[in-house]
């Protein structure tokens, strides 16, 4: 399984972790945080191993750097409405595929777009504007790319049995692609996820998919990468900031006026499955006896355990040792899932156990930090093997 930079702000730091620390697979291209031209110039040994999201999410909004896309629809027509896709559809999906080819991408990506509220004629739509005129003029071209279906799965979606099927139902159905770009959409407020049910459902949608020889590819996803590969997608991504481990469609909305509220630096630990505030890590230090061991060695390490260093969230060392971690992490899982079960539940368990030293030391973590996720992904992956055996 693989790793991809879900690239944002600062696609500089992907780039770098990607060439320096060798950390990850490739980088799923960001058009509305990249402007064009920088995309053209950018490594083409880098790009035959990524792939780009279109971000046609919000097509009447060329957000920030989306502007400088030829093929974002709202770059063809003023005041571009829904009803002008029946009309510039062909040419919209044509630019996009011109573009991503004379890139080299590993993958040519079919875009969606983004509704709060599905319409009912969702499937129709998404056929009629994206599915359907995509493929006729990628068929007429003499190219081997394989093809990727971005795709949005709500919260309720996925855990909607009925609403569930249907999806896998009519994604299965498709004739021509050879895989999803798959996005799960949750309004989840901790920053992992704590509910064994959504993760057992997203562990048997990626299982439904991969059984039907589709590709998978998840993105905006946080540490609960480790858990989905149990159910054997391609891969997973990791990003910088919290905005590109969950998805929010309001990155591309310019509609939403002013920064949030700028996040705590956090440093990942491998051994625990968590990023640890950063404000914590005095108090591991003074009370508990084993730091040093909670956080794997990296190039940055060294800086960022100097009394003087600066924590701050726009500092590049938190992120990039996370994803030199987290990558190394997941390129050293085993092959089989049957061993991964159970490497990643004598693992999970480890961690807890440290968590409760920890505690027992006097570091009184909060829920975003003391490992509490954990409980829960080991309930998942009960449900998942119990799922296992009764495919059987």
């Amino acid at each position: 399984m693989d790793v991809y930079h879900q690239a944002g702000h600062n696609t500089i730091w992907n780039y770098e972790s990607l060439r320096k620390d060798n950390a990850g697979w490739g980088i799923i291209f960001s058009p509305v945080n990249l402007k064009s031209e920088k995309l053209v110039a950018i490594d083409s040994e880098i790009k035959k191993r990524s792939f780009l999201d279109p971000q046609f999410y919000m097509p009447k909004d060329p957000k920030s750097k989306l502007s400088t896309y030829g093929f974002f629809p709202a770059n063809l027509k003023d005041d571009f409405q829904t009803s002008d896709f029946e009309v510039a559809k062909t040419q919209i999906n044509k630019l996009c595929i011109d573009f991503q080819l004379r890139n080299d991408f590993k993958y040519v990506v079919i875009p969606t777009r983004y509704f709060k509220v599905l319409p009912s004629d969702y499937y129709e739509q998404f056929s009629d504007y994206f599915i359907n005129p995509f493929l006729d003029y990628y068929h007429s071209l003499m190219t081997d790319k394989r093809i990727l279906l971005t795709v949005i799965v709500k919260q309720v979606q996925l855990m909607n049995d009925d609403s569930r099927y249907e999806l896998l139902n009519w994604l299965t159905g498709i004739q021509g692609i050879d895989g999803i770009y798959l996005i799960f959409e949750n309004n989840f407020l901790t920053k992992q996820i704590k509910n064994s049910e959504y993760l057992f459902n997203a562990l048997t949608f990626i299982h439904a998919l991969r059984s039907n020889e589709l590709e998978v590819h998840i993105g905006y996803t946080n540490t609960e990468g480790v858990l989905y590969s149990i159910a054997d997608p391609n891969s997973v991504s990791m990003g910088s900031y919290e905005n590109l481990r969950q998805f929010d469609v309001n990155r591309f909305n310019s509609s939403v006026k002013g920064a949030p509220n700028p996040p705590n630096p956090r440093l990942y630990s491998r051994q625990l499955f968590q990023s640890i505030d950063y404000g914590y890590i005095g108090g591991i230090r003074k009370l508990y006896s084993q730091l040093d061991t909670l956080f794997e060695d990296s190039r940055y390490k060294p800086l960022m355990f100097k009394p003087e260093y600066n924590w701050h969230f726009t500092k590049p060392e938190p992120y990039k040792h996370y994803f030199l971690t987290f990558s190394t992490q997941i390129s050293q899982l085993p092959s089989f899932v049957t061993e991964k079960i159970v490497f990643l539940k004598n693992s999970f368990r480890s961690a807890l156990k440290i968590f409760g030293e920890i505690e027992a030391a006097g570091v009184n973590l909060d829920e975003n930090s003391n490992g509490s996720h954990l409980n829960f992904w080991l309930t998942t992956i009960s449900m998942y093997e119990k799922y296992l055996r009764e495919k059987l």
